[in-house]
C-alpha cells in the first residue's frame, strides 16, 4: 500500500462510500429503470422520452460551467453537497409534477445539480483509494450499490403496477439522502489543497494539445451517439412494441443489477492488473447486443438475456469512465481531463436522444436501430485505433493526480 494511504483511513472512507452507493443504488434503479417508460404511459410523447434520457448528458454539457465555479473547494464537499441538493430538488419536483413533461423538466434539473460534482468525484476517488487497490475497491462498493438495486427495482415495477408512480419516485429519493449526507464524512489525508481554479479556455488547450487523448475522446463521441440513440428507442419499444409491464422491467432492471454486483468485481481485478482502456473497448463490442435483441427478438422474454449482458457493461461503464482519465491525465491534470470528458459526453448525450427523436418521427424504430448500428460500428473502429495510440502504457500501473491539482497560470 502507498505510504500516503493508511489502511485505517482507507477502511474508514471505504465504508462511508459503501454506504453512500447502497442508498443510491436504492434510488438510481427506480429513477433510471423507470422514469422513461412512466413518461411514456403517462402519454409523453417522443420528445418527453428524449427529455428524461437526455437530462443526464445535458448535465455533463453544462458540467465544466459548475467545475470553473466550484473550483478552489474541497472536493469532497462538492460531491456531498451536490448530490444532497440535486436528490432534494428531485424530490420537491416529482411531488409536485401533474405532467409528462414536468417530470421531464425535474429529472433534468436533477441531473445538472448532481452532475456538478462529476470531476470532484473523480479527484476523490484519485486521492482516498491507493493505486493498487481502487479498482476493487470500486468494484466492491458498486456491488453493495447493485445489491441494492436488484431489491428496489423489483419491488418499484410491483408498486407502480399497484399505485403511484410518484410515491415511489418520492420514497425512494427519501431513502438515498442518508448515503448523501454520509459522503460528507469521506476524508482525503494526502491532499493538501483544493484544486484552484483555472480558465475554461485554458482547459480546453491543454486537453486539445494532448492528440492521443483528443483522439480517444472523439471516438467515445462518435460510438456515443450511436450507443445512446438505444437508450431513447428502448423504452418506447418496451411500452410500444413489447407492451411490457411496469413489473417486468423492473425484474429486467434486478436481473441487470444482480449480474452487475458479481461483474463489479471482475472489472475491478481487470483494471487493476494494468489498463482501462483495452477493456473499454471490448465492452464497446458487446453493445452490440442492444440494438440486434430489440431488431429480431420475437417477445419480450428474448430480453432476459440482454438484461444479463447489460448488467456486464454497466458494471464496466460505471468503473472505467473514472478510471480511464486517471490513467491518461499527466499528473496535475486529472480535474481537466475529467471536465473534458464530461463536456463530450454531454455534448454526445445531448444529441444523440433528440436525433432518435427526429428519426422516430418520419421511420419505423427497427430502421432507426440499423442506423444505430452503422454509427457504433464507425464509433468502435475509432475506438481500437486511439486505445492502440495507449499501447506503450498499457502495462503500467494507473497513475493517479496525488498532487493539488496546479494553479492557473
Amino acid at each position: 500500500m502507498s505510504p500516503t494511504h493508511s489502511p485505517e483511513l482507507v477502511r474508514r472512507n471505504f465504508r462511508i462510500d459503501l454506504f453512500a452507493a447502497i442508498c443510491a443504488g436504492l434510488w438510481t434503479a427506480v429513477l433510471v429503470g423507470f422514469m422513461p417508460v412512466v413518461v411514456r404511459r403517462m402519454g409523453g410523447t417522443t420528445f418527453d422520452v428524449a427529455l428524461v434520457v437526455a437530462a443526464p448528458f445535458i448535465g455533463h454539457l453544462l458540467s465544466p460551467i459548475w467545475i470553473w465555479l466550484l473550483s478552489g473547494l474541497p472536493p469532497v464537499r462538492v460531491v456531498a453537497a451536490a448530490i444532497t441538493a440535486a436528490r432534494s430538488v428531485f424530490l420537491v419536483g416529482v411531488l409536485i409534477a401533474t405532467t409528462p413533461l414536468m417530470l421531464g423538466v425535474t429529472t433534468l434539473a436533477f441531473w445538472v445539480i448532481t452532475l456538478a460534482n462529476i470531476a470532484a468525484y473523480t479527484t476523490v476517488m484519485a486521492a482516498i483509494y491507493p493505486d493498487s487497490e481502487r479498482g476493487q475497491a470500486m468494484a466492491k462498493v458498486r456491488v453493495g450499490a447493485s445489491v441494492a438495486s436488484v431489491i428496489s427495482a423489483a419491488v418499484a415495477g410491483v408498486l407502480i403496477d399497484a399505485g403511484s408512480a410518484t410515491a415511489v419516485f418520492a420514497a425512494a429519493t427519501i431513502l438515498s439522502l442518508p448515503g448523501s449526507i454520509a459522503f460528507f464524512w469521506i476524508r482525503e489525508e494526502h491532499r493538501t489543497s483544493a484544486p484552484r481554479r483555472r480558465a475554461l479556455p485554458l482547459i480546453a488547450k491543454t486537453v486539445w494539445e494532448d492528440r492521443r487523448y483528443r483522439q480517444l475522446l472523439l471516438a467515445n463521441s462518435v460510438f456515443g451517439i450511436g450507443n445512446l440513440m438505444n437508450v431513447t428507442i428502448v423504452p418506447l419499444m418496451l411500452v410500444d412494441h413489447f407492451d411490457a409491464p411496469n413489473s417486468f422491467v423492473g425484474a429486467l432492471g434486478s436481473i441487470s443489477a444482480l449480474t452487475a454486483s458479481v461483474a463489479y468485481l471482475w472489472w475491478g481485478r481487470l483494471i487493476d492488473r494494468g489498463s482501462s482502456l483495452w477493456p473499454t473497448a471490448y465492452q464497446n463490442v458487446i453493445c452490440f447486443a442492444t440494438p440486434l435483441t430489440y431488431l429480431f427478438a420475437p417477445n419480450l422474454w428474448f430480453l432476459v438475456p440482454l438484461a444479463v449482458v447489460q448488467g456486464i457493461l454497466n458494471a464496466g461503464w460505471e468503473i472505467t469512465y473514472h478510471t480511464v482519465i486517471v490513467q491518461v491525465a499527466p499528473k496535475g491534470r486529472v480535474l481537466d481531463y475529467a471536465t473534458a470528458q464530461s463536456f463530450l459526453v454531454g455534448i454526445r448525450g445531448t444529441i444523440a436522444p433528440f436525433l432518435a427523436s427526429f428519426l422516430l418521427g418520419i421511420l419505423e424504430p427497427r430502421y432507426v436501430l440499423f442506423a444505430v448500428i452503422t454509427v457504433m460500428v464507425a464509433g468502435i473502429a475509432l475506438y481500437f485505433r486511439a486505445t492502440r495510440a495507449y499501447e506503450p502504457a498499457v502495462g503500467r500501473a494507473l497513475a493517479p493526480s496525488t498532487e493539488a491539482e496546479p494553479a492557473e497560470s
